[in-house]
Protein backbone atom coordinates (compact mmCIF):
# COMPACT_ATOMS: atom_id res chain seq x y z
CA UNK A 1 0.00 0.00 0.00
CA UNK A 2 1.55 3.29 -1.14
CA UNK A 3 1.13 6.19 1.29
CA UNK A 4 1.88 9.79 0.34
CA UNK A 5 2.86 12.43 2.88
CA UNK A 6 4.19 15.97 2.98
CA UNK A 7 7.19 16.87 5.15
CA UNK A 8 7.41 19.91 7.39
CA UNK A 9 9.20 21.85 4.67
CA UNK A 10 6.75 20.86 1.93
CA UNK A 11 8.56 17.95 0.29
CA UNK A 12 6.15 15.31 -1.10
CA UNK A 13 7.24 11.72 -0.52
CA UNK A 14 5.61 8.32 -0.81
CA UNK A 15 6.29 5.08 1.03
CA UNK A 16 5.25 1.46 0.58
CA UNK A 17 3.76 0.73 4.00
CA UNK A 18 3.67 -3.03 3.37
CA UNK A 19 7.47 -2.99 3.27
CA UNK A 20 8.24 -0.76 6.25
CA UNK A 21 5.32 -0.99 8.70
CA UNK A 22 3.70 -3.96 10.44
CA UNK A 23 -0.08 -3.62 10.21
CA UNK A 24 -2.93 -4.90 12.38
CA UNK A 25 -3.78 -7.74 9.99
CA UNK A 26 -0.47 -9.41 10.80
CA UNK A 27 -1.94 -10.69 14.09
CA UNK A 28 -3.18 -13.75 12.15
CA UNK A 29 -0.19 -16.03 12.75
CA UNK A 30 0.80 -19.50 11.61
CA UNK A 31 2.02 -22.04 14.14
CA UNK A 32 5.32 -23.44 12.82
CA UNK A 33 6.15 -25.82 15.65
CA UNK A 34 5.66 -26.53 19.35
CA UNK A 35 8.74 -27.05 21.51
CA UNK A 36 8.99 -27.30 25.31
CA UNK A 37 5.67 -25.60 25.85
CA UNK A 38 6.35 -22.74 23.44
CA UNK A 39 4.80 -22.05 20.05
CA UNK A 40 6.97 -20.82 17.21
CA UNK A 41 4.78 -18.45 15.20
CA UNK A 42 5.18 -16.42 12.05
CA UNK A 43 3.09 -13.50 10.82
CA UNK A 44 2.25 -12.68 7.21
CA UNK A 45 5.61 -10.94 6.78
CA UNK A 46 7.39 -14.14 7.86
CA UNK A 47 8.60 -12.51 11.08
CA UNK A 48 9.02 -15.28 13.65
CA UNK A 49 8.60 -15.24 17.42
CA UNK A 50 7.66 -17.52 20.33
CA UNK A 51 4.60 -17.56 22.58
CA UNK A 52 3.90 -19.76 25.62
CA UNK A 53 1.47 -22.49 24.53
CA UNK A 54 -0.70 -22.18 27.64
CA UNK A 55 -1.80 -18.69 26.57
CA UNK A 56 -3.84 -20.19 23.73
CA UNK A 57 -6.17 -21.94 26.18
CA UNK A 58 -5.96 -19.22 28.83
CA UNK A 59 -7.24 -16.66 26.32
CA UNK A 60 -9.69 -19.07 24.67
CA UNK A 61 -8.11 -18.57 21.27
CA UNK A 62 -9.27 -20.66 18.32
CA UNK A 63 -6.68 -22.48 16.23
CA UNK A 64 -7.89 -23.40 12.75
CA UNK A 65 -5.52 -25.12 10.30
CA UNK A 66 -2.57 -24.00 12.46
CA UNK A 67 -3.68 -20.35 12.19
CA UNK A 68 -4.41 -18.29 15.31
CA UNK A 69 -5.42 -14.65 15.61
CA UNK A 70 -3.62 -13.14 18.59
CA UNK A 71 -5.20 -10.38 20.69
CA UNK A 72 -3.50 -7.01 20.27
CA UNK A 73 -1.99 -7.11 23.77
CA UNK A 74 -0.36 -10.52 23.35
CA UNK A 75 0.93 -9.68 19.87
CA UNK A 76 2.51 -6.46 21.03
CA UNK A 77 4.06 -7.96 24.17
CA UNK A 78 5.47 -11.15 22.64
CA UNK A 79 6.39 -9.80 19.22
CA UNK A 80 5.89 -6.19 18.17
CA UNK A 81 7.41 -4.38 21.17
CA UNK A 82 10.52 -6.58 21.13
CA UNK A 83 10.80 -6.35 17.35
CA UNK A 84 10.69 -2.55 17.42
CA UNK A 85 13.19 -2.36 20.29
CA UNK A 86 15.64 -4.63 18.45
CA UNK A 87 15.17 -2.62 15.26
CA UNK A 88 15.97 0.62 17.09
CA UNK A 89 19.06 -0.94 18.70
CA UNK A 90 20.37 -2.01 15.30
CA UNK A 91 19.47 1.40 13.84
CA UNK A 92 21.52 3.16 16.52
CA UNK A 93 24.46 0.79 16.05
CA UNK A 94 24.57 1.32 12.29
CA UNK A 95 24.00 5.06 12.59
CA UNK A 96 26.91 5.39 15.02
CA UNK A 97 29.18 3.53 12.60
CA UNK A 98 28.11 5.35 9.42
CA UNK A 99 26.87 8.78 10.54
CA UNK A 100 29.71 10.64 8.81
CA UNK A 101 28.93 8.99 5.48
CA UNK A 102 25.20 9.58 5.91
CA UNK A 103 25.69 13.30 6.58
CA UNK A 104 27.92 13.58 3.52
CA UNK A 105 25.22 11.93 1.38
CA UNK A 106 22.15 13.63 2.82
CA UNK A 107 20.61 14.12 -0.64
CA UNK A 108 19.83 10.38 -0.63
CA UNK A 109 17.99 10.70 2.68
CA UNK A 110 15.84 13.52 1.34
CA UNK A 111 14.74 11.57 -1.72
CA UNK A 112 13.41 8.36 -0.13
CA UNK A 113 10.71 8.28 2.52
CA UNK A 114 12.11 5.24 4.36
CA UNK A 115 15.43 7.05 4.77
CA UNK A 116 13.81 10.37 5.60
CA UNK A 117 11.86 8.83 8.51
CA UNK A 118 14.85 7.24 10.26
CA UNK A 119 15.10 8.39 13.90
CA UNK A 120 18.41 7.45 15.56
CA UNK A 121 18.31 8.19 19.28
CA UNK A 122 21.35 10.45 18.97
CA UNK A 123 19.29 12.95 17.00
CA UNK A 124 17.80 14.51 20.10
CA UNK A 125 17.73 17.86 21.82
CA UNK A 126 16.40 18.34 25.31
CA UNK A 127 16.55 20.06 28.65
CA UNK A 128 16.94 18.49 32.08
CA UNK A 129 13.56 18.26 33.85
CA UNK A 130 11.82 19.76 30.81
CA UNK A 131 12.09 16.98 28.22
CA UNK A 132 12.95 17.20 24.57
CA UNK A 133 12.44 15.60 21.17
CA UNK A 134 13.98 13.02 18.86
CA UNK A 135 13.78 14.00 15.20
CA UNK A 136 14.22 12.24 11.90
CA UNK A 137 17.25 12.42 9.65
CA UNK A 138 15.12 13.86 6.88
CA UNK A 139 13.62 16.58 9.06
CA UNK A 140 17.11 17.60 10.21
CA UNK A 141 18.58 17.58 6.70
CA UNK A 142 15.63 19.53 5.28
CA UNK A 143 16.26 22.13 7.94
CA UNK A 144 19.90 22.27 6.84
CA UNK A 145 18.82 22.90 3.26
CA UNK A 146 16.12 25.45 4.18
CA UNK A 147 18.64 28.19 4.91
CA UNK A 148 16.89 28.73 8.24
CA UNK A 149 18.82 26.27 10.39
CA UNK A 150 21.17 27.23 13.24
CA UNK A 151 24.29 27.60 11.12
CA UNK A 152 27.67 29.31 11.45
CA UNK A 153 30.16 30.04 8.68
CA UNK A 154 32.80 30.00 11.41
CA UNK A 155 32.39 28.74 14.96
CA UNK A 156 35.02 27.87 17.58
CA UNK A 157 37.70 27.48 14.92
CA UNK A 158 35.59 25.30 12.61
CA UNK A 159 33.78 26.17 9.37
CA UNK A 160 30.30 25.56 7.93
CA UNK A 161 28.78 24.36 11.19
CA UNK A 162 25.19 23.08 11.58
CA UNK A 163 23.80 22.49 15.07
CA UNK A 164 22.74 18.82 15.25
CA UNK A 165 21.79 18.29 18.90
CA UNK A 166 22.07 19.76 22.38
CA UNK A 167 21.61 18.75 26.02
CA UNK A 168 21.25 21.51 28.58
CA UNK A 169 19.67 22.68 31.84
CA UNK A 170 16.95 25.34 31.58
CA UNK A 171 17.45 26.37 35.21
CA UNK A 172 21.19 26.94 35.37
CA UNK A 173 21.66 27.67 31.69
CA UNK A 174 24.42 25.04 31.59
CA UNK A 175 25.04 23.38 28.24
CA UNK A 176 26.20 19.82 28.82
CA UNK A 177 26.85 19.06 25.18
CA UNK A 178 26.31 20.68 21.80
CA UNK A 179 27.03 18.63 18.68
CA UNK A 180 27.60 20.22 15.30
CA UNK A 181 28.20 18.90 11.81
CA UNK A 182 30.98 20.66 9.89
CA UNK A 183 30.50 20.56 6.13
CA UNK A 184 34.03 21.90 5.78
CA UNK A 185 35.71 19.21 7.87
CA UNK A 186 33.19 16.43 7.08
CA UNK A 187 32.98 15.49 10.74
CA UNK A 188 30.99 15.97 13.93
CA UNK A 189 32.21 18.50 16.46
CA UNK A 190 31.10 17.94 20.06
CA UNK A 191 31.56 20.90 22.40
CA UNK A 192 30.75 21.39 26.10
CA UNK A 193 30.28 24.42 28.31
CA UNK A 194 29.96 23.07 31.86
CA UNK A 195 29.96 25.54 34.72
CA UNK A 196 33.02 23.99 36.36
CA UNK A 197 35.13 23.93 33.20
CA UNK A 198 38.15 26.20 33.54
CA UNK A 199 38.14 26.70 29.78
CA UNK A 200 34.61 26.63 28.37
CA UNK A 201 34.55 25.46 24.75
CA UNK A 202 31.49 27.44 23.72
CA UNK A 203 31.43 31.22 23.42
CA UNK A 204 29.41 33.17 25.98
CA UNK A 205 26.80 34.22 23.41
CA UNK A 206 25.89 30.59 22.67
CA UNK A 207 23.15 29.83 25.19
CA UNK A 208 20.28 27.46 25.85
CA UNK A 209 18.08 29.57 23.55
CA UNK A 210 19.80 27.78 20.64
CA UNK A 211 18.49 24.45 21.91
CA UNK A 212 14.96 25.81 22.22
CA UNK A 213 15.19 27.22 18.71
CA UNK A 214 16.39 23.85 17.37
CA UNK A 215 13.47 22.06 19.00
CA UNK A 216 11.00 24.47 17.43
CA UNK A 217 12.59 24.11 14.00
CA UNK A 218 12.39 20.32 14.16
CA UNK A 219 9.17 19.74 16.09
CA UNK A 220 6.82 17.88 13.74
CA UNK A 221 4.55 14.86 14.05
CA UNK A 222 5.80 12.22 11.64
CA UNK A 223 4.71 8.69 10.91
CA UNK A 224 6.81 5.88 12.37
CA UNK A 225 8.20 2.92 10.49
CA UNK A 226 8.90 -0.42 12.15
CA UNK A 227 11.84 -1.72 10.10
CA UNK A 228 14.30 1.08 10.70
CA UNK A 229 17.28 -1.27 10.84
CA UNK A 230 16.44 -2.54 7.36
CA UNK A 231 15.97 0.99 6.03
CA UNK A 232 19.30 2.29 7.31
CA UNK A 233 21.07 -0.81 5.98
CA UNK A 234 19.62 -0.10 2.54
CA UNK A 235 20.76 3.51 2.84
CA UNK A 236 24.30 2.43 3.74
CA UNK A 237 24.34 -0.05 0.84
CA UNK A 238 23.21 2.67 -1.55
CA UNK A 239 25.88 5.09 -0.30
CA UNK A 240 28.60 2.44 -0.61
CA UNK A 241 27.36 1.50 -4.08
CA UNK A 242 27.50 5.11 -5.25
CA UNK A 243 31.00 5.58 -3.84
CA UNK A 244 32.56 2.61 -5.66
Amino acid sequence: MIHEFTTKNGRNLEIDLTKWKIDEDSRHCTIIEINDGNLLLKNKYDDRFTLPEYLIKANELNVIDNIVELPKGLYEYYFLDKFRANSLTLLDTLYQAYANLIFQNRNLVLNKAEYYLLKPSRLSTGFMYAGGIIYSLGNLFESFESGNHIYYDEFCGYSKMYLVSMAASPLSGTIFNATFWSDENKEFISLTNRKNDSKPQLPSNFGTDKGRALIEKLRYKEMKIDRQDKAIQELINEINGNNR
